[in-house]
């Protein structure tokens, strides 16, 4: 670093030379100190940005979730049940399905003689789960060969295809878990173990959902010609992930149908392959927008889907 000159050995052009200079100098630390507060507001305004006060996905909040703010007013109601507020406890049943009897003694704890007839005191109720457990039924071919030759062989009801199976219930609960309340394949399989001692693979409940999803492939297609029958409808789709994949979950409903299927397009692709809305030829609204849009004139055949609907 320079030292300082003796400012008493300078002329007076050098003194001035050396007050521009740093005249300059300070100019040129003020713009950066300036461009340095801007730069640092405009950080500390990204870095409170939420999707609260921006348009900020609520995904991008992270762990640094803002408070839920209440439009409660503090006093306002007292706590717990309002009145009026009709309520629902467990209440007894008027028909048990058993009934544990805990008797008397024969005899009095304190003189011994012998108690008359016991009466009922009070009665308490204990709502449980049964102790669940698959069971196995096992099918009988019965054969009887006549005087003539002919034999004769039982046949076996429709259902009963393979040596070893999973009945339609044991199936149903499958779909149920997997599909309706959204749980994993791999947690299903647990569950159905957990639950009912029933040994099950994760192919399994694969299986049994295609299963199910052939089965409502009929009712599928009834409910989307209804859907496209109709004079009113509302679409919608939504992102989700297939095989790790984004994939849309494309919706038509009216107010008592509801039909669903799956797509890796979401526009115009998605809805040639589905053939569905091409075939509308009512008024068509936005389950998010909230209006009608331009009605759909096509006639384009339906396509067979293979997705499950309400």
């Amino acid at each position: 670093m320079q030292e300082l000159p003796d400012l008493s050995q300078l002329s007076h052009s050098e003194k001035d030379d050396l007050i521009r200079l740093l005249w300059s100098m300070l100019q040129s630390q003020a713009k950066q100190i300036a461009a340095l507060q801007a730069q640092v507001a405009d950080l500390q305004s990204k870095r409170n940005k939420n999707s609260r006060n921006s348009s900020k996905p609520p995904s991008s909040d992270g762990l640094n979730k803002p408070a839920p703010k209440s439009l409660r007013i503090a006093g306002q109601n007292p706590t717990g049940g309002q009145k009026g507020h009709p309520g629902s406890t467990l209440c007894q049943a008027a028909q048990p399905d058993k009934i544990v009897i805990h008797d008397v003694p024969d005899q009095c704890k304190s003189c011994h003689l012998k108690l008359p007839f016991a009466y009922v005191a009070e009665t308490r109720q204990v709502f449980d789960l049964p102790a669940v457990k698959y069971e196995v039924t096992e099918h009988h071919s019965m054969q009887s060969i006549c005087s003539c030759g002919h034999v004769h062989t039982g046949q076996f009801p429709a259902g009963v295809n393979a040596t070893v199976q999973y009945g339609p219930r044991a199936q149903a609960a499958m779909v149920h878990l997997n599909q309706n309340h959204a749980v994993s394949v791999q947690r299903t399989a647990a569950l159905m173990q957990d639950f009912f001692s029933l040994p099950v693979s994760q192919a399994t409940v694969v299986k049994a959902a295609q299963t199910g999803a052939d089965l409502l492939r009929p009712t599928v297609q009834v409910i989307g010609q209804a859907i496209v029958g109709s004079v009113v409808a509302h679409a919608d789709e939504s992102g989700l992930r297939v095989v790790k994949k984004l994939h849309w979950l494309h919706v038509l409903v009216t107010d008592t149908l509801t039909w669903m299927g799956c797509h890796p397009k979401r526009g115009g692709q998605a809805f040639e392959s589905l053939a569905l809305l091409q075939q509308f030829k009512g008024v068509l609204g936005s389950m998010t927008a909230g209006y009608p849009t331009k009605p759909w004139r096509a006639n384009t055949p339906c396509a067979t889907n293979t997705t499950c609907a309400s």
